[in-house]
């Protein structure tokens, strides 16, 4: 495994000089300097091998017939050694090292799993767990527990975790080991229009960490689009395979009825008008 032509061995200067503090501010916060350099080090003769690791998940995930599209990252190294200064803060008792760091660090290599439908979930879900071994239970992001959705994911042994800001998405932490070395990656599974919203989200949010009142009404705003989007989406697949079948079968061993696809538009989040439109173009498909 050699070293990636993007990155140098690290010294203690520089080191220093990427985080913007000090070797006596680091051990203020119980972390020697010198350890972040070694796993600096260590971390960077890794990232061939990471990256060889992101391709085969994203190329084997490709393969689940609901999949709509595989991005897959490797951490820089940088970002790494802030991640280590943030879980120290969490875990102040947890000692990071350059033998250790794999075993805290879930998401060396970062996959993001894109759907059409939100029904797909659980297919994928499955798909994951039978490919590989998980570090914990997945976790399911919701704005509420208190709906079918969250009691869905409660049921499956997914641990529940409420997000206020409206982020929704399932998160699974898998082992692979190509080699003798054991490393985790972190999958995170949404639809293309919760890919959407947290793209944007993310944009407006990091730089400034708190937006105002203006521009989080906006974000939560664009937030129930995507909510309802997504069950918009849910229903016009439904309610096309039903009317394929209907329209194909005789109608007296007909499995799908009139009222199965009034069904569909009635859930729909739109306007008792633009309901009523629907029912009549229903109506005209199928002669009634």
């Amino acid at each position: 495994m050699g070293i990636n032509s993007g990155f140098k061995r690290a010294t203690l200067p520089f080191i220093l000089s990427i985080l913007d503090t000090s070797a006596e501010e680091l051990h203020k916060q119980g972390i020697e300097a010198q350890e972040l350099v070694t796993i600096y080090n260590d971390y960077i003769y890794r990232l061939n091998e990471l990256e060889d690791i992101g391709l085969l998940l994203a190329n084997t995930l490709k393969r689940q017939k609901d999949v709509h599209a595989v991005r897959y990252r490797v951490k820089e190294p940088l970002h790494l050694l802030k991640k280590i200064l943030r879980k120290k803060k969490e875990y102040p008792h947890r000692n990071f090292t350059a033998a250790n760091y794999l075993e805290f660090i879930n998401d060396l290599i970062g996959v993001r799993l894109l759907h059409l439908y939100k029904e797909s979930w659980q297919g994928i879900g499955e798909h994951i767990q039978q490919l590989w071994e998980l570090k914990r239970e997945p976790y399911a992001y919701l704005k509420s527990k208190d709906t079918v959705e969250a009691k869905q994911f409660e049921a499956l042994k997914y641990k529940v975790l409420i997000n206020l800001k409206g982020y929704k998405a399932e998160h699974f932490i898998v082992r692979v080991k190509p080699n003798k070395q054991q490393y985790f990656a972190e999958i995170q599974v949404k639809t293309l229009f919760e890919e959407g919203w947290s793209e944007i989200d993310h944009c407006i949010r990091y730089p400034v960490q708190e937006p105002s009142e203006l521009l989080n009404r906006l974000l939560w705003l664009l937030n129930q689009f995507t909510t309802n989007a997504d069950q918009v989406a849910t229903q016009i697949q439904a309610l096309s395979n039903e009317l394929h079948t209907y329209t194909n079968t005789a109608p007296a061993s007909a499995s799908v009825t009139i009222a199965q696809l009034h069904a569909h538009i009635n859930k729909l989040p739109v306007d008792e008008q633009e309901k009523q439109y629907l029912y009549t173009c229903l109506a005209r498909l199928v002669g009634k």
